[in-house]
Formats: C-alpha cells, sequence, structure tokens
C-alpha cells in the first residue's frame, strides 16, 4: 500500500512539475497578462485563409506600416527551420515573439490529426490534411506614438499578427502589398461607418466588407476605460414595523485606472420608497416617499474589464428624503447603507435611517435586484 501510495505522489509532482513548465514556456510566447489589447481586427484572406490583427493602441498601426518587410524577415529567420516542418499530412503553429531589444524567440510545433480524411480523385485515393496552420508574431513596439487611449505609461506596447493558413508557405504570397493595404484601409476609416454583420454579433468595416471586428473600430471588451451607464433596481427593504419595497432609477460613472486594474464607481439614483397602510378612514392608502442617493464603490477589476463587477470591493451609499407623504418618515431623514454581499445580480446591503445627526436611529436590511 505504501508502495502505491509513493508512486501517485510520484506520478502527481511530475504531472504537476510538466503543466507548470508547459505553463512557463506558454508565456515565454505571448503577450504578459498585465498587457491590455484595446483593438482587435480580423481581415478574410483569399482561400479561406485568415489574419487577426490585436493592438495595444489604434496608432500602433503605424509601426507596422512596413509589414512586408516585417513578414519577410520572418520568413527569412524561418527558412533553416523549414526541414522540420515536412509532414504534409500535420497542422503547423509557428511562435514568433520579437522583444524591445529586437532579439527573437521561435517555437515550431506540429500537430497530428485526431482522425484520418481522404480525398478520392479519378478513382485514387489521397490523404487529406483538414486542419490549417498558425502563424503567431508578436511584437515590442519601440519608440511607440503618442496613444489616442487613456493606456498604461509604464508598459510596453505590443502587437500580435495571427494567421491561419491552409498552408505556411501561403504567407509569402501576401508580402505583395496586400496586407499592407489592409491595414492602411483600417487607419484611414476606422472611424466611418461599422454595420452590423447579419446572423451574428460582429461587425464589418463598410468601406472593406473583408475588415471586420468583434465591435465598431475593433474595440475589445473592456476597451472603454471610462463609461457611463444606466441602472435600474428593485429593492425591498424593512423600515420600522414595515415591508417598503421600492426601486432605483439612475446612473453610475466608471473611472478606471490606466492598466485596467482597479475603478472608482459614484453613482446618482432616485428611489422612492412604497409604503402600504390604512388612513383614519381605515382604507387602504399609498404612501410614496423619495430619497435622492448617492452611491460610491471602489475595487479590483478581473480580466481588466471595467465593465465586469468588482473582485473585491468597498461600497457605500447616502440617500436623503427629497419628498415625503404620511408621517411615516421624519423630515430631513437619511439612509445609510455600507457594504453589499451580492449574488450574482442580487444583492444584500445593511442599512439605516436616522435623522438630526444619528437620532432615531432604524436599521434594515436591503435587498435589490439589478436588471
Amino acid at each position: 500500500m505504501k508502495k502505491v501510495i509513493c508512486f501517485l505522489m510520484l506520478a502527481i509532482s511530475i504531472t504537476s512539475d510538466l503543466c507548470a513548465q508547459s505553463n512557463k514556456s506558454d508565456k515565454a510566447f505571448e503577450v504578459p497578462e498585465n498587457i491590455v489589447i484595446n483593438r482587435r481586427f480580423w481581415i478574410s484572406l483569399n482561400k479561406g485563409n485568415k489574419m487577426q490583427v490585436e493592438l495595444t493602441d489604434i496608432n500602433d498601426l503605424e509601426a507596422l506600416a512596413d509589414i512586408d518587410k516585417l513578414l519577410q524577415t520572418f520568413i527569412t529567420d524561418i527558412a533553416p527551420l523549414k526541414d522540420s516542418l515536412g509532414d504534409p499530412l500535420t497542422s503547423k503553429r509557428i511562435d514568433y515573439f520579437v522583444d524591445g531589444q529586437g532579439r527573437k524567440k521561435i517555437r515550431l510545433q506540429q500537430f497530428q490529426p485526431k482522425g484520418a480524411s481522404f480525398l478520392i480523385n479519378k478513382g485514387e485515393l489521397a490523404s487529406l490534411r483538414t486542419e490549417q496552420d498558425t502563424i503567431h508574431i508578436i511584437g515590442v513596439i519601440s519608440n511607440p506614438p503618442k496613444a489616442q487611449q487613456k493606456i498604461s505609461r509604464t508598459n510596453d506596447r505590443y502587437y500580435h499578427l495571427t494567421f491561419y493558413l491552409n498552408d505556411l508557405n501561403e504567407l509569402s504570397g501576401y508580402i505583395n502589398g496586400a496586407v499592407k493595404e489592409k491595414l492602411t484601409t483600417i487607419k484611414n476609416f476606422e472611424n466611418t461607418k461599422w454595420p452590423l454583420i447579419l446572423g451574428g454579433g460582429d461587425h464589418y468595416l463598410k468601406k472593406d466588407r473583408s475588415i471586420s471586428g468583434g465591435a465598431p473600430r475593433g474595440f475589445v471588451p473592456g476597451a472603454h476605460g471610462d463609461f457611463l451607464v444606466l441602472n435600474f433596481m428593485v429593492n425591498v427593504q424593512n423600515y420600522k414595523n414595515y415591508f417598503v419595497p421600492s426601486f432605483s432609477l439612475g446612473a453610475k460613472l466608471a473611472l478606471t485606472n490606466r492598466d485596467r486594474t482597479f475603478k472608482w464607481e459614484p453613482g446618482l439614483f432616485w428611489e422612492p420608497h412604497f409604503i402600504f397602510a390604512k388612513d383614519a378612514q381605515n382604507k387602504l392608502q399609498t404612501y410614496r416617499n423619495d430619497f435622492l442617493t448617492f452611491t460610491y464603490g471602489q475595487g479590483g477589476i478581473p480580466d481588466h474589464d471595467p465593465r465586469k463587477d468588482f473582485t473585491f470591493s468597498a461600497v457605500l451609499s447616502l440617500g436623503y428624503l427629497i419628498h415625503r407623504e404620511g408621517e411615516y418618515f421624519d423630515k430631513q431623514t437619511f439612509r445609510l447603507g455600507a457594504g453589499k454581499f451580492a449574488i450574482r445580480k442580487t444583492t444584500i446591503e445593511p442599512s439605516m435611517y436616522f435623522n438630526n445627526f444619528f437620532r432615531s436611529v432604524t436599521p434594515g436590511i436591503r435587498i435589490s435586484q439589478y436588471f
């Protein structure tokens, strides 16, 4: 039994080491995790080939002005390695990374097909390859131009080109100004119309339908660091012995740091509270009491995407009674909330109502549903 346990521990240790080495190797040929990619474009080439362009900032297209020379240098650098990629049935992946000092790293990978595919032509049976080859070219931009967007002042700027080709050798056929012309079109017309592609969620550049993006102008999720968002919430809370429903209508402003790792969210909301009670004639009446509420939250951002919820946060809200009906709320009543427990779009917030500098304090719990 002890031998079995020792064997299992050794196997787990080896597997863990291999995974760690693999992850470290992958990161050496990727854009670093702290770099925010703001623009992503797809370019359809001929024969079903495609190219993806990812940039830290749209002005970094200037670094790709001489893309034909960049691609020719890539082909020259991998020429001595072509013999390692001789199997015609495997799909290939080449990673090519150029750092800020001009040093280059190259990784070659081949993948066997998961199954066998064949082509019958004039009675003759031949093996058929169905997977495309992939080329990743990543570079650090030296002396980058002034950024158009609010991005980090200290992080490097990157470009990431990905080619999906039926055959690696087809890349040389695009060193004829064709790709350069597509990039020039993006640069000159990125501020023009990007209609929605019917049947999908992507958008194409009206000037050239072969150029598309996940959003107009190639913006990726979270690319807009600062933004204003309208919010609507339905709330229930207790006030003294009353069950008080309410709703909140307003807006929050999201302000992010340049690295998109932290954000601040001030907000302002109109919040009518409804109390249902019987009047002197014993008839059920509805009394509406309106609060104007200021909210503030701050905290970390997951995945550099400001539109996602906080990874951690400090949240505060302060409301003031601006419209009063009935005798249920005292004049000049405030509502203070601090901290929230969130389950998806439902939050639970401890709060208190008070007036005259924390006199007549009434504690409560508020449950809100965001839409």
